[in-house]
């Protein structure tokens, strides 16, 4: 979870979350004017920043996210239907 100084809220948290996962046309410079702008700090956007590939690229289980469990998100495999350790 993005803690830097304090944790994020959840409604942070579910902002961060749906502009890296959805946010395909942003530049990163953008989104990081986005972070700020939802009150996280300067460390808290640029460590956000950090997982915008892998929430583009994954489909994560609620509550088992980078952001939210980053000692082990949980992401759909296609291959298997279900959500596997990342």
């Amino acid at each position: 979870m993005v803690t830097i100084s304090r944790p994020l809220s959840p409604s942070q948290i579910a902002f961060v979350e749906d502009e890296l996962s959805n946010n395909e046309v942003s530049s990163d410079e953008e989104l990081y004017a986005l972070f700020l702008a939802q009150g996280l700090s300067e460390p808290q956007a640029r460590q956000a920043l950090t997982y915008r590939d892998r929430y583009l690229g994954n489909i994560y289980l609620d509550g088992f996210t980078p952001l939210t469990a980053a000692a082990m998100p949980l992401r759909f495999d296609p291959h298997t239907g279900q959500f596997k350790p990342e």
